[in-house]
């Protein structure tokens, strides 16, 4: 038997947030929908089959198995692999027909290698570290490296990228990342060296720095209705809800401790029902005596540490909630609604890890399909 927890995916709203970020783009430019770590939680396979019947251009991964898992669920656009791997997957990338993102000359020469052997050209994209400090060359390293593999007769220089650290709170930086990228674009055209895409734009490029566009877009969290910045001027619908069931109510008396650590103490005499979810689901053990549920519409304060498998939510008073009822744990029920921004608030998180920790274990309910 399952434990009565589970995830509700509105694919008609996922549907609706595409169209947003198509009104903002435009026709003219290309969106690569960004499918990292199952779709950021969502679900990777129903989520890329929606938003491919919503006439998206390409997908964005953060892994080969992700690529892989798309491939053979009969997906035949095209892929980005937005990481660096070792030189041994190259082979993945031919017989995939995946595309990788390059940061280094090995990897490119066994890429073309592998190539050759099929007498098929591969397209590649090429980071540009701009600010953000991970992946990629610095601008003034680029050229050299350009220059090193632009004669791999098997490889295809299709695209060149950048991304924001700090679109949400620094636009003087990022309008300086996009100048910095935008002037080695310009420097490698003079040198003859052009490609096909270029793009830096992730969800808050798409609302808040239209020159970011590009031709090229990478939008993540706003297709799933979550905002990454509470400032960004675009209404989109929540994909996402977690549930769970209430399991046990008791009575209990003024004066006794609730949960783990025992920092609950009951004021007066109340109704604690527990409820089938916990930290080893995804819900985060930071929400601790801090959080709000939503049963039967009202809202209700979780009394106590969220254990491993459990809850405890405090019902004050209220006679009408009962065993079994549905708890909202990120969610709408009737006129109330937590979101995901809220709950990584109460964590002190943000919302990114908030959906992409829930257990892929934990099933998910599509609707609208």
């Amino acid at each position: 038997m399952k434990r009565q927890v589970w995830v509700d995916i509105d694919l008609e709203a996922l549907s609706e947030n595409l169209k947003k970020v198509r009104e903002l783009v435009g026709d003219s430019v290309r969106i690569a929908a960004i499918l990292k770590q199952s779709a950021y939680g969502h679900g990777l396979i129903p989520v890329a089959r929606k938003l491919y019947q919503g006439g998206i251009d390409c997908f964005g991964v953060a892994s080969i198995n992700e690529a892989i898992q798309l491939r053979e669920d009969g997906y035949r656009g095209q892929i980005i692999l937005l990481s660096i791997v070792s030189k041994e997957l190259a082979p993945f990338f031919i017989r995939f027909g995946i595309t990788p993102t390059v940061a280094e000359q090995s990897f490119a020469q066994e890429l073309n290698y592998q190539a050759k052997k099929i007498n098929k050209t591969i397209p590649i994209h090429i980071k540009v570290d701009t600010g953000m400090g991970r992946l990629g060359f610095y601008p003034d390293q680029t050229y050299s490296f350009l220059e090193k593999i632009k004669g791999l007769e098997f490889i295809s220089l299709e695209g060149i990228y950048t991304h924001f650290p700090v679109a949400d709170t620094n636009s003087k930086f990022t309008v300086q990342q996009l100048n910095i990228f935008q002037n080695l674009i310009k420097e490698l055209k003079e040198k003859n060296i052009d490609f096909k895409y270029y793009h830096s734009a992730n969800s808050l490029g798409v609302v808040n720095y239209p020159d970011s566009y590009l031709n090229m877009v990478r939008p993540g969290l706003i297709l799933y209705g979550i905002k990454p910045s509470s400032n960004l001027a675009i209404e989109v619908k929540p994909v996402l809800s977690f549930k769970s069931r209430i399991i046990f109510i008791k009575e209990v008396p003024p004066g006794k401790t609730v949960g783990y650590g025992s920092d609950f103490v009951t004021k007066g005499k109340t109704r604690i029902a527990t409820v089938s979810v916990g930290y080893a689901d995804g819900y985060p053990w930071a929400l601790s005596n801090c959080a709000q549920v939503l049963i039967r519409g009202k809202i209700f304060n979780i009394a106590g540490r969220v254990c491993m498998d459990h809850i405890m939510v405090d019902l004050g008073s209220d006679k009408e909630i009962k065993k079994g009822d549905v708890v909202t744990l990120i969610g709408k029920d009737k006129k109330e609604e937590i979101k995901a921004e809220k709950v990584a608030k109460w964590a002190q998180t943000i919302p990114y890890e908030i959906v992409t920790r829930i257990s892929a274990e934990i099933p998910r309910h599509y609707l609208g399909s």
